[in-house]
């Protein structure tokens, strides 16, 4: 609306100037009354003081938009960069509790273990019913060292120690022997990028090989990483009998990791047709990239 002020205001002021000039030169007759000449000038006066006030609002206009602009951009930082220092603290949170685990629970466990193998060793030939229940003990033992290791595992799975390239080609690796899907893998990250949501990806390519594994009956399978933008983007492919439904109905472990997902303020969709395969797109932000474009600035 403005703008269209300004374009009649811009014609308005131009003719105003012409009938001003043409009405002061002194070498020309004048075609008109002095008082209607007077009210001429008058009337361009106007025009030019309304074009002066519409000019500066309009100044300050882009002015106020350039600061909102600004300061929406200071926020998002700050927003990017408290998400990103929680993600951190969260991360070593898990770490700590890892290690607590396998050092106090796991120590304990293991203790209770090599107790039940001494005592049946110690009543070997004793009553049935005392074997039995010894042996019943070890296997609640073993299940719940086995149970522990899962759950550290899920903290902080050992693969990622040698990065996430290395992690997904290995798990890669495992499912093609496995399963006999061939599988093949287009990895585009620097080590920043992959490191910023190693865990939840690894995780993601975990979930969604077994799903292939268990319903797909596909021939191939493409991981795709890579950066675009301030965003990581993941694409798991295969080529199977695709996911039921329309839109697809998803498993507990698909419902799981969209909720995993979403925490991290990225966004997961599955594109699915029946006899078409299935993709699998996740994407995920760098909070760091808003950083570095706000230093730039």
């Amino acid at each position: 609306m403005l703008q269209r002020w300004l374009s009649l205001l811009y014609r308005l002021s131009i003719l105003a100037c012409l009938a001003a000039g043409a009405l002061a030169a002194p070498h020309i007759e004048p075609l008109l009354p002095a008082d209607t000449q007077a009210t001429l000038m008058a009337a361009c006066a106007v025009l030019l003081g309304a074009l002066a006030l519409l000019l500066l609002l309009r100044r300050q206009r882009r002015q106020t938009l350039r600061l909102q602009a600004l300061e929406q951009l200071r926020v998002d930082a700050e927003q990017a960069h408290l998400a990103s220092e929680q993600r951190k603290a969260r991360e070593q949170e898990r770490l700590r509790i890892g290690r607590d685990i396998h050092d106090d629970l796991g120590q304990h466990l293991l203790t209770l273990k090599i107790d039940l193998s001494m005592l049946q060793a110690g009543t070997h030939g004793a009553t049935p019913a005392l074997e039995r229940q010894l042996a019943m003990m070890a296997r609640n033992v073993e299940l719940s060292i086995e149970a522990l290791r899962r759950i550290i595992h899920d903290l902080r799975p050992p693969a990622l120690d040698a990065g996430l390239q290395a992690a997904c080609k290995a798990l890669l690796a495992d499912f093609q022997r496995s399963t006999g899907i061939d599988c093949s893998c287009n990895y585009q990250l620097d080590t920043a990028a992959g490191s910023a949501h190693g865990r939840l990806l690894y995780h993601a390519l975990q979930e969604a090989l077994a799903n292939i594994a268990r319903h797909a009956h596909a021939t191939h399978v493409q991981l795709c990483l890579q950066q675009v933008g301030s965003t990581v983007a993941c694409s798991i492919s295969d080529d199977g009998v695709g996911l039921p439904g329309s839109p697809p109905r998803l498993g507990c472990g698909l419902s799981g990791m969209h909720e995993r997902v979403a925490a991290a303020g990225g966004r997961l969709h599955i594109d699915s047709h029946s006899g078409a395969g299935t993709t699998l797109h996740l994407s995920l932000p760098l909070p760091d990239c808003h950083e570095e474009a706000m230093h730039h600035h």
